[in-house]
């Protein structure tokens, strides 16, 4: 036999070789840990069904966005603020809380179905409680909805002239709107206004929320006023006529309250560069008015044409220190462009028509006075 052989089989009596028996207390703790990872199976795969099934619902809602919606009639009046910069879903939320709209995503889903919803402004609105949410977005785009002060402020009004007005038509106490242009700086105005908002306050309609100052009416006036400048390009011009722009803004304001005419304000712009040129007063009613503060007529007095003050171009040479009123951009861009002419005079010879008549010499100053006083005599207490 070779060494290569196999062993030979163990005797019969001898059991076949097999793998070794474990104790059965082993045995036991083998089948008792088989259990429990079933269990443990059992439990998380229960765990993973829970959890999949709030996930699902979680997903639904967000894709339905929660859109339940109430069917109506609408309940009480309901008065909603829409804050700066708020986003649809911002204001769903807000009509949710309330009690508007029944939920944030109906409302969102019918801004979804509505491309002007991205026109929506920031101010207060009147709805009504219980609302569906399709028929509140339709409101909110109405702008009758919106609670909102609309005030005009017309051209060539002096910055006490519209406080009172503002003051009127906002219901704000008109010492609130003192004490801002007592102190100024936070409305914004150019650094060339020497910190004085009068000339500022430009004239257009302000649409004026519920909760608004004074400060911020003011504010929004000025900001207008730099849209203008802009527009006019007001600093750059103001170099080319020779003068600075708060000079401009000054000759702009006078041109607004002598000229009623749009087709006057380019020629009584070259009658006031004019006089400047020739060193001549001004002699105008508007500024004497703005000095004496009175109520304004077609003229003045004697009395009032002799008062010390820098405003009365009767006595002093040169514009008056700053605007006396505010200008439209229309007088503005007359301040800017004058016409050409050769004109040392005007008179209003019909202030009722704003009918204006231009002179050279003294003589045809002369002519044109004589047709107002007739104008006068047939106007008595004028």
């Amino acid at each position: 036999m070779s060494d290569s052989s196999p062993p030979p089989y163990p005797p019969a009596d001898e059991p076949v070789p097999g793998p070794a028996r474990r104790p059965r207390k082993a045995h036991r703790r083998t089948r008792r840990k088989a259990l429990i990872a079933v269990v443990i199976s059992l439990v998380v795969l229960g765990s993973i069904g829970v959890g999949a099934t709030v996930g699902i619902n979680r997903i639904y809602e967000r894709l339905t966005e929660g859109t339940a919606d109430f069917s109506g009639p609408p309940g009480a009046e309901k008065v909603v603020q829409v804050t700066q910069g708020s986003s649809i879903r911002a204001i769903g939320r807000m009509l949710e809380e309330a009690g508007v709209v029944r939920t944030e995503g109906s409302f969102v889903a019918a801004a979804r179905k509505d491309s002007r919803a991205a026109s929506l402004q920031p101010g207060f609105y009147r709805l009504n409680l219980n609302m569906p949410a399709r028929e509140a977005l339709t409101k909110m785009l109405d702008p009758a909805s919106r609670i909102l002060a609309r005030i005009a402020i017309p051209e060539g009004r002096s910055a006490a002239q519209a406080i009172a007005k503002l003051s009127k038509e906002s219901g704000i106490p008109k010492e609130d709107f003192e004490k801002v242009l007592d102190n100024p700086k936070a409305l914004g105005l150019p650094g060339w206004a020497r910190n004085k908002a009068e000339g500022f306050l430009f004239p257009a309609t302000y649409d004026v929320e519920p909760n608004a100052s004074a400060e911020s009416i003011l504010k929004q006036m000025v900001t207008r006023f730099n849209v203008a400048a802009t527009a006019t390009d007001l600093v750059a011009r103001s170099a080319i006529v020779g003068r600075t722009p708060l000079e401009v803004l000054t000759i702009a304001s006078l041109i607004e309250k002598e000229a009623k005419l749009a087709d006057d304000q380019p020629k009584v712009a070259r009658v006031i560069y004019n006089r400047l040129e020739e060193n001549m007063r001004l002699q105008l009613d508007s500024t004497v008015h703005y000095a004496v503060g009175g109520a304004e007529v077609v003229t003045t007095t004697a009395e009032q044409r002799a008062i010390d003050s820098p405003y009365n171009t009767y006595r002093y040479e040169g514009l008056p220190p700053g605007p006396i009123a505010s200008p439209g951009e229309a007088a503005i861009e007359a301040a800017l462009s004058p016409a050409e002419g050769p004109w040392i005079y005007f008179v209003a010879v019909n202030p009722d028509t704003g009918e204006t008549k231009y002179g050279v010499t003294a003589a045809d100053h002369a002519r044109n006075v004589e047709e107002f006083r007739a104008w006068l005599r047939a106007n008595p207490g004028r």
